[in-house]
């Protein structure tokens, strides 16, 4: 049977092949209102941003038009190097990003906090009692030490040349929870070493270990060789870094870089709602939380590209237009279906998000039949089971007649547009046609008697 049957679809509740009634899909031409965000974090290759509530995870980079949905509800979100992650709202499970969207690989239970590194995800148990390292593997997770209230992760992908072995910043660094010191854990010794005293916030970059006084007077820097730590300057709100190290100015919430030279730093930016950064990528969410951009200038100026923010989705009525334009019998809709999917391969936003996974076809037939590729007919069919089912539920899918059964209808209609297509750049012989409707009757049957 087809691998595609596995999933159900879902009935509109009227013929999807009428006009729908009601409000209209939104048009292109329409202004868009864009979310509130609530928080954004930084990959090598791209920004993500939770939108307000948990509603939703987007992600832009320059290898995409815009902005892309890439998973649903979660609580919070943590990058480091290549790799994004992210906790279910209902359960707090966190679930690693595969690069496609929607698609998540759940890792690991709930923890009361998670800190990321180029390759390594740390996290802390509900109560803090332990902190565990993840293996890279399935659900598998090592103790390595606790109980700790905070977690600094090195996000460094390899160390500065100029950070000898014996003051290279460790791998990762955590708070005790009754005396606030900070300790070192040693990936090479497994044990933990007292770093320093109490501070308001660290943060470690690939060169150095840096931390912010308990009354944000001065940004400190650790000496790796004498284990002193020494006043950088500036009095700041919060300290963050990747390679590099940033502050936002006490007072005026502007934003500042170190250059790396006790007491220089420069100022980059005015204030925002939140920043991320990684590698020499760095990144701020607008005070009305509306936009993103990021930075483009040379360390030293205030230069900002703005990548504006994931738009308002579609209403579920605008959502449900949209769809019915879509699954309708004849060419208009097919042609209107092609290319809403070429969009979504493109990585244009989807303000109706839609589904796209597909199992394709791989059973009783192969895709290509005596030289006619039912693929795109597949790839129809799946988008319509899967997102019925999101918008109207398994009971509508199975008993209302514009649900299932006119999707599997559009289906076989799908199958004989491609055996009647011309063939291009070949004619196809009238045995060829046959043997293209005898497998698209058989993708048909399968499809109606085990669907």
């Amino acid at each position: 049977m087809l691998c595609l049957l596995a999933v159900g679809v879902i009935a509109l509740g009227v013929a999807a092949n009428a006009t729908p009634a009601g409000p209209q899909a939104r048009q292109v031409s329409e202004p868009v209102t864009t979310l509130e965000l609530s928080q954004i974090v930084a990959t090598e290759k791209a920004v993500y941003a939770l939108a307000a509530g948990g509603q939703g995870v987007y992600e832009w980079s320059a290898h995409q038009d815009g902005w892309l949905k890439v998973f649903g509800p979660a609580r919070n979100l943590y990058a480091g190097g290549r790799s994004v992650y992210a906790t279910d709202q209902a359960t707090g499970n966190i679930h690693k990003y595969t690069d496609r969207p929607g698609e998540w690989t759940r890792i690991g239970g709930p923890g009361a906090e998670f800190a990321a590194g180029y390759e390594t995800l740390y996290g802390i148990s509900p109560d803090r009692s332990a902190v565990y390292r993840y293996s890279g593997e399935g659900d598998v997770w090592t103790r390595i030490g606790g109980p700790v209230k905070n977690l600094f992760a090195n996000p460094a992908k390899k160390f500065s040349p100029l950070a000898d072995l014996t003051s290279r910043p460790k791998p990762l660094y955590a708070t005790d929870p009754a005396t606030g010191d900070l300790h070192a854990y040693s990936s090479v010794t497994g044990r933990w070493t007292k770093a320093g005293g109490p501070g308001a916030t660290f943060a470690v970059t690939d060169a150095n270990v840096y931390g912010l006084t308990p009354d944000h007077a001065a940004v400190v820097e650790r000496d790796g060789r004498s284990r002193t730590w020494k006043a950088v300057g500036l009095p700041a709100d919060h300290i963050f870094s990747s390679e590099t190290l940033y502050a936002t100015a006490r007072g005026t919430g502007d934003l500042h870089k170190y250059s790396g030279r006790s007491g220089r730093w420069d100022r980059i930016g005015g204030p925002a709602a939140a920043f991320a950064t990684s590698g020499d990528h760095l990144y701020r969410l607008a005070p009305d939380r509306r936009s993103v951009q990021k930075y483009n200038g040379d360390g030293t100026t205030d230069q900002w590209l703005d990548l504006k923010a994931p738009a308002e989705p579609a209403s579920r009525e605008e959502k449900i237009a949209r769809f019915s334009s879509l699954t309708r019998f004849g060419d208009d809709s097919l042609n209107a279906w092609h290319a809403a999917l070429g969009a979504h391969r493109t990585g244009k936003p989807d303000v109706y998000e839609f589904r796209w996974t597909t199992n394709i076809c791989n059973a009783p037939a192969p895709n290509t039949v005596a030289g006619f590729d039912f693929t795109l007919a597949c790839v129809r069919h799946d988008f319509g089971y899967r997102n019925y089912r999101d918008l109207f539920g398994e009971d509508a899918f199975r008993n209302d007649p514009a649900g299932k059964t006119h999707i599997d209808r559009l289906f076989r209609e799908d199958l004989n547009k491609i055996c009647d297509g011309r063939g291009f750049p070949r004619e196809h012989t009238a045995v060829a046609r046959a043997a293209c409707r005898n497998a698209a009757e058989v993708y048909y049957r399968a499809v109606v008697a085990f669907g």
